[in-house]
């Protein structure tokens, strides 16, 4: 197995890795797997894709000519890369921490002025309600528990805020196989 540089891919790399439908191809089946997959599967796959014909229903030759091409071509080139590893042995290929990198190419960062509007929308109404229950004083509500309750609403969208940026937004940050997936 090669020795794998730590420094990150050069855009270079990184835009020659990515130019081919193939490994992109690759690079999303191998992060959205959490085991290494065979090699003849993910030929499967790909072939199936290209075609849009079912797995099982496949010819040889185009199971062959998918699995060859994946073989000789893109699988050395992405292992020198250091973005997969390839198992002859077993015949399996896996991802390294590198496909996030190159997936990152891809990341489109959160809009920010939605949760803007949204935490100084929960914060004017919180004022606007304290202020009018200060003001109107009734007998079944204390400003001081307006005020708790708009607290814990406000927590709790810190908290919405906090998963949505952690936890990813559904496909962003994957390597898309076709153009503007």
């Amino acid at each position: 197995m090669p020795d794998i540089d730590t420094r990150t891919l050069s855009q270079d790399i990184a835009f020659d890795l990515l130019s081919n439908a193939r490994r992109r191809f690759v690079l999303r089946r191998l992060q959205e797997a959490s085991e290494p997959i065979e090699l003849g599967d993910l030929a499967g796959d790909l072939a199936a894709a290209e075609t849009g014909v079912p797995v099982d229903e496949l010819t040889a030759q185009q199971r062959k000519r998918t699995y060859v091409s994946l073989y000789q071509t893109h699988i050395p080139k992405m292992v020198e890369a250091g973005v997969i590893e390839y198992d002859r042995d077993a015949g399996t290929v896996s991802a390294t921490e590198r496909v996030d990198e190159l997936a990152s190419y891809f990341h489109t960062p959160p809009r920010m002025p939605l949760w803007a509007v949204a935490y100084g929308g929960l914060s004017l109404f919180g004022i606007a309600v304290y202020l009018l229950v200060a003001l109107l004083n009734p007998d079944f509500v204390d400003p001081i528990q307006i005020g708790l309750l708009f607290f814990v609403a406000f927590s709790a969208l810190s908290l919405v805020h906090y998963q949505y940026v952690t936890r990813g937004r559904g496909t962003d940050g994957l390597v898309p196989f076709e153009e503007g997936e």
